[in-house]
């Protein structure tokens, strides 16, 4: 019975920490909700997996191997970027770390490594994508304004006209005289989140 209680304990604290991983981290800044279903059930089947195998006689190596078949799952049906593909293989690592950890294994040891791990995806989301730069696509059909002498007009055009706010740059693609348009690519910042980046 006290086995079956910390196997509980375990599945609820590793959901715990994919949880904070997932909806604090990584959804604030234009996450998606289906990924932090992803990563959850991700999370509870490998969990569930590692605690059942560590107590079995097989041995750590086909547990890791357990681990390695979940952790490469992809989604065929769409692109994954590869800051979805790292959150998905961080949940699995909390999950197989946590489950496989040996009993003598102080549990400080295991919440500190636990708040390291999210300490560092906090620290990288926060200086490397928020404010992240976005860029857009837009055919543009002012030839006038795309002149150099002109480019404060034209920043001020796609500001009033297509709601892009703070923009950095903006370079000219093809010119068609015929249908009097112009590609641009606008990269500018977006600190509202209601752009997102053309692939």
């Amino acid at each position: 019975m006290e086995t079956l209680l910390n196997a509980i304990i375990e599945f609820w604290y590793i959901l715990l920490v994919v949880f904070i991983l997932g909806r604090v981290i990584y959804y604030p800044n234009k996450g998606k909700p289906e990924f932090l279903f992803t990563y959850l059930m991700l999370a509870a089947i490998i969990s569930i997996l590692c605690l059942m195998i560590s107590r079995t006689d097989f041995s750590i190596g086909f547990a890791l191997g357990i681990f390695a078949v979940f952790s490469i799952i992809r989604y065929r049906t769409l692109p994954i970027s590869p800051r979805e593909m790292t959150y998905i293989f961080l949940a699995a690592g909390i999950a197989a770390k946590n489950a496989l950890v040996p009993d003598e294994v102080s549990i400080y040891k295991i919440v500190l490594t636990d708040v390291f791990i999210l300490l560092t995806a906090w620290i990288s989301e926060y200086f490397l994508f928020r404010n992240k730069p976005e860029v857009k696509m837009i055919v543009y059909d002012n030839l006038d304004l795309i002149r150099p002498d002109n480019r404060e007009q034209l920043k001020q055009d796609l500001q009033q006209r297509f709601g892009i706010p703070e923009i950095k740059s903006i370079k000219i693609g093809k010119v068609d005289t015929i249908k009097n348009s112009v590609r641009l690519m606008v990269t500018f910042t977006d600190s509202s989140g209601a752009h997102f980046a053309d692939n």
